[in-house]
């Protein structure tokens, strides 16, 4: 049974016919309620200070009549004829539910109680629930009014900074590009570094980007292994419970929220101007002018490319959600589109969301609800700027290797008015590029477009066996498909001298998940609390690809839309596959709490993976608190108002494997010089395909596995006035994943995979929130804190060996060490440069043996990716109507690699000739720096060429993400458009670079990566990753840095 369920996947056709179905379903289950009113009730909400409560829930019991107070904690509702003995029920979220008798008054005023079960909130753990005082695990939580300070289309882009653990580095500049999150470090070199993603509680295999962050209500992280154990062999990299909004019981509610912006270039990338541009080409006098270049010298043409290229980009989103419903059922329906073009043309990201959930009760015991995401995205020119994303060390390439790199002498136009087609390089030439207004103006030649498609179905019954004890069935069906789609045209950029080009991919993938769990909760003799939970799960995801390439086809028009027009006596070129793996899990976990003082949770789940040949294993965890603020020795420690001690141990791991590699592999083709021949044998008298292993199979591959310590404290001081938590962890790998490669004489010639390695994380983490102000004039203040800092490095690498410098794997340093000569300045007139082989204006490297001889030898350890430490700081203001925020994001330390500075040698090339680059502060005889070398001084061969010491620059820098201002139009006012709620904003995005040695002092564009990986910047000395699922993340020619400035409304009715 468990195999069938492993490998057998439903027909394809059955997964959309569900899909159908639940969305069907979950409309006719939609309703609403009207009801007439003859007499009025209004009054106040506040809180136990005495000021406004904001957003309380009003219901009239037994009735889908109700309203939500406005900014100042005023309310006003209607009642029916006869109801003056109607009851009214006010409910917030952290605050005692509170029914009160009308009575036949005309106004009903109401103070809240904060609820005694919580401290603050109840949070998501995964598979359920808790109060967050009976929380034992390492967790953090982002509320919807959190995200919203900082609004924009990626999700990720609104955590940088905000949770404490948690670091997200961007790996793109193009609308809706992605980026890298990483929950306390990395711990695998091969393997997936991502966390987990879990969708309304249900594992999602999707792109955050699919997700609509305005449907978000919270997004809770697992950190510690006690915590995210409950996930198993997907839990060591931590997991993200994503929440989205469902039905409250009350009258049907209409929400719409918008805005629009504009986005500029926030600093441009700092190029050589045409004089000193001029005072260069001079200086080396390598290569002559053009024409067209000295025509510029004589008429003090000084053509600033980047001005001509950038442009204002748009943003548009807007969103708009229906919720209502009674005690018995209810739903929620949203519909979102968003989209946004950047400074450079044809670069855009377009978003088109629906969402639709309901929750209904049949009779006393039985609950159902149904929950459809639904996305398609579609994004464009992602290539255009870089046709090499997987080789930024090309220097970009595209649009932004034209801007930057076409002289500023040239003259952008002919005499006639006509684009200047061509103007660095050899006219009519390879060696030539094409100019940047070409590029622009004839676009239609050089497309770029992948459409996203994705549909997240959820459905779950739950059923109330007997007082304590439920059972609940989750079933999650998850399609996606993405095509992609490219044509560059003859006498395009990488198309000059060649026929066009056109390719498409097209990929499938379909996921089902099914979860049966069970739920007993139970109080024994009033100081005993127990919850046990228990599941059985299954999952299994399928997957499909194809794509082609083909050239020469007969016209541009046709682009890829029939690819059958290309010169058949050209081989296409083809690929493809389809993956299949599924995952069973047995669970079981125990809350258990006594006298609210000692709490205790212990797990224990048991996996069994497809994608191994050992398929399972047992993952054990447990996790004690102490609510020492609950002893009687500190009730009288009036300053304490919240202290507990946690701990926590246990294992989690990374099966992030592909599916089949512990199969081996064969190839029907044998390498040659130059290139491959196809394997033949003689079968009699005809000549047949043959196959040769090249992939020994390995069935001892085994899982990642990571055991994680985790020691927390939280606490609260002054009423809560300021609460926090420290927490310190150490998490081991063992059986890391790495390459291998047998002896020739083996006759195997590929890599295979193999458990060899370790791997540790160490770190602290530091969460503030304070209440910094709280006036009677109704001015508030707040601010939320968070720092940390995480130790990696390999522990264990093959035995007796402690190094890899091809694959920059060195034990005792991180896996994003850097491993290259250390540049220590440039040889200065009067040095003796000779002796080392150099000349005055020649890079100056450390001698770290001493010998006098500067060889591979002299290659050390210079630095890593690693940040010293992280943080972000938000602040928040409220005065009465008026609210204002804003969110700084703080990386200090780690070394920052910029190919812009050492681009495959490029700053070499292009100081010697014909092409511009970046502006720096190269060595002459009259400007005797240590920054750059002189054009040309590096001698060839040899370490003296070791460009690479170039690229790297202290990654520290503080940046303002975001600052929001927003006024609550009062009620009064809204009340003539018929809403409750109304509310205008205006957003700046990355305002400001605060701090950054980068970008200040040597002259960078910008601190953040736009790109990972490349291969070039390690040909002549530096060593780090790039390649694989982690490689380095570097800084490249890309999409320049931007600001956004943004307005928007929000409207309840």
């Amino acid at each position: 049974m468990k195999q069938k369920i492993l490998h057998t996947l439903p027909d394809r056709g059955k997964a959309p016919s569900m899909i159908r179905f639940l969305s069907l379903l979950s409309f006719t289950l939609l309703f609403s309620v009207a009801a007439s009113a003859q007499s009025t009730v209004r009054g106040k909400v506040t809180d136990e200070s005495g000021s406004g409560l904001p957003g309380v829930n009003i219901l009239i019991k037994g009735t889908t009549s109700g309203t939500t107070s406005d900014a100042n904690g005023d309310y006003s509702l209607e009642l029916s004829s006869g109801a003056d003995q109607a009851v009214l029920v006010f409910s917030f979220i952290g605050y005692e539910t509170q029914e009160v008798v009308v009575g036949g008054r005309a106004v009903v005023n109401v103070n809240m109680v904060v609820s005694a079960l919580t401290l603050g909130e109840v949070v998501v753990v995964g598979y359920g629930t808790q109060r967050k005082a009976d929380v034992t695990g390492s967790l953090v939580s982002l509320s919807s009014d959190a995200l919203k300070e900082v609004p924009v289309a990626n999700l990720q882009q609104a955590l940088q900074g905000r949770l404490a653990g948690v670091e997200v580095q961007r790996i793109g500049t193009a609308p809706g590009a992605t980026a890298r999150i990483r929950i306390r470090g990395e711990r695998s070199v091969l393997g997936s570094n991502d966390p987990l993603i879990v969708l309304d509680g249900i594992p999602f295999e999707g792109n955050l980007n699919d997700i609509n962050p305005d449907e978000i209500t919270s997004i809770n992280v697992l950190k510690d292994a006690s915590a995210t154990a409950i996930y198993g062999s997907r839990g060591a990299n931590g997991v993200m419970l994503i929440t989205t909004r469902r039905g409250e019981a009350g009258e049907t509610s209409l929400s719409y929220s918008s805005y629009i912006g504009v986005t500029t270039v926030a600093r441009k990338y700092p190029l050589f101007n045409a004089e000193e541009y001029q005072a260069m080409r001079d200086y080396t006098g390598v290569w002559p002018y053009r024409p067209e270049e000295v025509e510029g010298i004589a008429l003090g043409r000084d053509v600033d490319w980047q001005e001509l290229m950038y442009q204002n980009g748009y943003i548009t989103n807007h969103n708009l959600t229906i919720t209502g419903g009674t005690e018995k059922g209810s739903y929620s329906v949203s519909g979102g589109y968003f989209k946004e073009t950047t400074v450079l043309p044809e670069q855009d990201f377009e978003r088109f969301t629906l969402r639709v959930s309901t929750d209904s009760k049949i009779g006393e015991k039985l609950k159902i609800g149904i929950t459809s995401l639904n996305s398609v995205n579609y994004s464009n020119g992602t290539q255009f700027v870089n046709p090499q994303p997987g080789n930024p060390g090309a220097f970009g390439g595209g649009i932004m290797y034209n801007i930057l790199a076409t002289s500023p002498l040239m003259p952008p136009y002919t005499q006639t008015g006509e684009i200047f087609p061509e103007p660095f390089g050899n006219l009519d030439d390879a060696s030539a590029s094409l100019s940047p207004l070409y590029i622009k103006r004839n676009n239609s030649d050089w497309v770029d477009r992948v459409r996203r498609l994705r549909t997240f179905n959820s459905m779950y019954a739950e059923y109330k066996i007997l007082d304590g004890l439920t059972y609940r069935f989750n079933l999650g069906l998850e399609y996606g498909q993405t095509n992609s789609a490219q044509f560059q045209g003859e006498g395009t950029y990488f198309r000059k001298l060649v026929d066009n080009r056109a390719s498409v991919r097209n990929s499938e993938n379909y996921s089902w998940t099914a979860e049966n769990i069970i739920t007993y909760e139970k109080t024994f003799a009033e100081d005993h609390r127990l919850t046990f939970t228990g599941l059985y799960s299954a999952q299994q995801s399928r997957s499909f690809a194809t794509q082609a390439t083909k050239d020469a086809i007969t016209a541009n028009f046709i682009e890829f839309y029939d690819m059958s027009q290309a010169d058949p006596s050209l081989a296409p070129i083809l690929g493809g596959g389809e993956q299949t793996w599924g995952i069973l899990s047995y669970m079981g976990r125990v809350n258990y709490a006594f006298k609210d003082r000692y709490l205790l949770t212990a797990t224990f789940r048991r996996d069994g993976s497809s994608r191994l040949a050992n398929k399972w294993h047992n993952y054990p965890a447990f996790a004690l608190a102490w609510n020492a603020i609950n002893e009687s020795f500190l009730q009288d420690v009036n300053f304490l108002s919240n202290l507990k001690v946690r701990v926590g141990y246990g294992q989690t791991s990374n099966q992030s494997v592909a599916p089949y590699t512990t199969l081996g592999g064969v190839v029907n083709t044998v390498g040659i010089a130059g290139g491959t021949v196809p394997l033949r044998y003689n079968y009699g008298s005809t000549q047949v395909s043959g196959y040769l292993a090249a992939r020994i199979p390995d069935t001892t591959l085994d899982w990642e596995y990571t055991n994680t310590l985790n020691i927390g404290l939280d606490f609260g001081l002054f009423d809560d006035r300021i609460t926090g938590s420290v927490d310190w962890y150490d998490a081991q790998t063992t059986n890391l994943l790495f390459n291998l490669r047998l002896p020739i004489s083996s006759g195997y010639e590929q890599e295979f995979q193999t458990n060899i390695g370790g791997m540790e994380n160490k770190g602290v983490e530091v969460v503030l929130s304070g209440k910094a102000l709280k006036l009677s004039n109704g001015f508030t203040w707040d601010i939320d804190l968070n720092w940390y800092l995480n130790r990696n490095k390999l522990t264990k690498y093959l035995p007796g060996v402690t190094q890899n410098i091809a694959e920059g794997l060195f034990v005792g340093h991180p896996i994003t060490a850097i491993y290259d000569y250390e540049k220590i300045g440039i040889w200065q007139q009067g040095e003796d440069a000779a002796a080392y082989g150099q000349l005055p204006g020649s890079i100056k490297f450390r001698d770290q043996d001493e010998n006098g001889v500067i060889d591979a030898n002299d290659r050390a350890i210079i630095g890593s990716q690693q940040a010293d430490w992280q943080g972000g700081i938000t602040n928040r203001f409220t005065f009465k109507g008026f609210d204002m925020s804003f969110v700084v994001y703080v990386r200090q330390g780690g070394t920052l690699l910029s190919y812009l500075h050492a681009p495959n040698g490029a700053y070499l090339t292009n100081l010697t000739g014909q092409r511009s680059g970046l502006k720096v502060d190269y060595w002459t005889p009259e400007n005797p720096t240590n920054e750059f070398p002189a054009p040309g001084a590096a001698l060839p061969g040899g370490a003296a060429t070791a460009w690479t010491t170039l690229a790297y620059y202290d990654a520290s820098f503080a940046r303002v993400r975001s600052i929001n201002l927003g006024y609550t139009i009062p009620k009064s006012i809204a009340s003539r458009i018929k809403a409750q709620n109304a509310r205008v904003y205006f957003t700046a995005q990355n305002p400001f670079l605060l701090w950054s040695p980068y970008v200040f002092k040597h002259n960078g564009v910008d601190p953040e990566p736009t790109g990972q990986g490349g291969t070039g910047i390690v040909a002549t000395g530096g060593n780090f990753r790039t390649g694989g699922n982690n490689p380095a993340l570097v800084i490249s020619a890309s999409t320049p840095p931007t600001r956004s400035f943004i307005v928007g409304l929000n409207l309840t009715f």
